[in-house]
This record gives C-alpha cells, structure tokens and sequence, in this order.
C-alpha cells in the first residue's frame, strides 16, 4: 500500500515544475525566483561558503508522528527568501534602487521597496498552497485517508487571504508611484546580529469564518536587513489600516536591550512570519532545547493572527 506522504511528496514535487506569471500589473511573463532581500550587499554579509539556514517543510517522504513537519535547513544564498513572483525584467526595474550596494536602506522608498516584495511573495506562497491543497483533494488514492473538508477550509482561508493581499498590493503600487505618505514606518538600527527578514503580517487575530466581504487589511510590514556593520529593522504600516496598537507594536521595537531585542525576535519569528533566516554560526550557537521549544510554539501558533501574543522565551540565549 503506497503510504499517503508518499503521495503528497509527489505531488509537491511535481508542483515545483508549474510555471507561474510574473505579479506585476498587466504582466503575463513567467515570473523568476525572486529575492526578497537581495544577495549582494545584505544577505552576503553573514552567508559562510554562500549559505544560510532558513525554515522549510520537512520532505513528506519522511514525515513521521514524532517529528514536527517544519525544520532548519541549510539553504544556498541563491535560494534564500526567495520564491517565483516576478518575471526578470519587473524584478530589475522595480526594485533597482534597492539593490545598489551603496543604498541608504531608512529611506521611505527602501521600506515601500520591500514591503511590495513581501506581499506579492505572501500572495504567490498562497497562490502555490491553493495549488497544492486542490491537487491533494482531486487525488482518489487519497479519499477516506485524509480529512478533505479540512483542505476546502485550508483552500478557503488562502483565498480570502489573496484577496485581502489584492488590495494591500495596489495600495503599494499606488504610493511607490506617488509617495504621498499614506505610511508611517520607523528605521532602528541595533549592533549586526546576522538574522534578515522580510515579510508583512495581520496586526489582528483574523476570524477563521469571517464574511467573503470582509476584509483584513490592518497589516504591519516588518523588514530586518544586515548591514555590513549594523542591523537595521524597518517596520511600518498603512495610515488608513491601522489602530492604536498597530503604532504601538512598531515603536516597541526601538531601543531595546539585547535580551529584549532577541525576546522580540522570537515572538516575531515564533506568532507571525515564517519569512527569515539566520547565518550558520548563528545557528550553530542555538541550544538544542531552545530549538525544539521554538518550533512546538510555532506549530501551535500556525493558525494564529495578530500581535497579542507574546512569550517570555528567547529563541537565542546563551
């Protein structure tokens, strides 16, 4: 009998030769992989021999009932935050400001830059997990093995996602062409740890069973870049999507203490995005048991949404 991850590692792996367009508006050419933060002159300065370690899904050829699906894999910088959203041309012109080595990165139109990239990369990721989902609930080898209705519901959140994401993503596009500040976004700079992000998350615990009308759009847009000697966190919002708590969650992030600053980055990392990486040294200096505490509290905060959340756990003690 063919064991069921057997099936789904297959059709992840066929997956990956589906072709997908570029999102830039009235662009139908076959998008590339995208960085989110570019390789020369952010993510090379903690890559040891070109890699880095990020988040990925365990392969489902050796999913197992004791092992959370989610693990730290060693990834080459070519493939670091990156994924298929743009074609190569919009990916030159777009975001060419920013990938001069010699950018001031606390500037307005660096956090609009970034912010645009990581919502068309949330968009793309839930476009593939649509994808995905359907192909897994079209496969009869699967019926009466798996839960199905859950993926009609998994479906269902990704779309109403996209749709929330839709709006985000013109709101982007309109203002990194007028730049009539309709966001308000902070620049802290911290002594180098060699961690990068980039990613825009719901500032709420979004409803599961919310109304196809209804829409999430109170984002927060957080971006955490290595500089050759400083780390630089840009973290904003949209001024019409926002509420008093969505302000405070951005200024909490100036001016912290080191073990503040980490216990942050963990509750980041841990309740909100999925989007970072860190250096091998970095990584190589992680408790076991830090690691293993770190990805229970993600997994049991997949489905959560928003910023109430926080624990007093630090992913990077020493």
């Amino acid at each position: 009998m063919i064991k069921p991850q057997n099936i789904i590692a297959q059709i992840s792996k066929n997956l990956k030769t589906k072709k997908w367009t570029c999102l830039a508006p009235e662009c139908n050419e076959v998008a590339i992989n995208s960085h989110l933060i570019q390789q020369n002159g952010l993510l090379s300065n903690i890559t040891e021999k070109g890699h880095l370690v990020e988040l990925r899904m365990r392969d489902a050829y050796k999913w197992n009932e004791k092992e959370p699906p989610i693990i730290f894999e060693r990834v080459g910088i070519s493939n670091a935050l990156s994924h298929p959203v743009f074609c190569k041309k919009h990916d030159t012109e777009i975001f060419k400001s920013i990938e001069q080595s010699n950018m001031e990165f606390d500037t307005y139109e660096s956090f609009l830059l970034f912010s645009y990239r990581a919502v068309c990369a949330e968009i793309r990721k839930k476009q593939i997990n649509i994808e995905q989902y359907t192909r897994i609930i079209n496969a009869k080898t699967l019926d009466g093995i798996l839960n199905k209705e859950n993926l009609h519901l998994m479906v269902r959140g990704s779309e109403l996602g996209i749709k929330d994401l839709e709006i985000l993503k013109k709101e982007l596009e309109d203002e990194i062409e007028a730049h009539s500040d309709k966001y308000n976004f902070f620049a802290f700079t911290y002594p180098k740890f060699d961690l990068y992000a980039s990613a825009a998350f719901s500032a709420t615990d979004v409803h599961p069973n919310r109304k196809e009308e209804e829409f999430d759009l109170e984002n927060i847009y957080i971006h955490i870049l290595p500089l050759q000697n400083e780390s630089l966190i840009l973290v904003g919002y949209h001024e019409q999507y926002k509420s008093p708590n969505t302000e405070k969650y951005c200024r909490a992030w100036e001016g912290l203490s080191q073990q503040d600053l980490e216990i942050k980055l963990t509750n980041l990392f841990a309740t909100n995005i999925e989007n970072w990486g860190l250096s091998p040294m970095k990584f190589g200096n992680l408790k076991e048991g830090n690691k293993r505490k770190y990805i229970q509290i993600l997994t049991e905060n997949t489905n959560y949404f928003g910023v109430d959340k926080n624990y007093n756990f630090n992913l990077f003690k020493q």
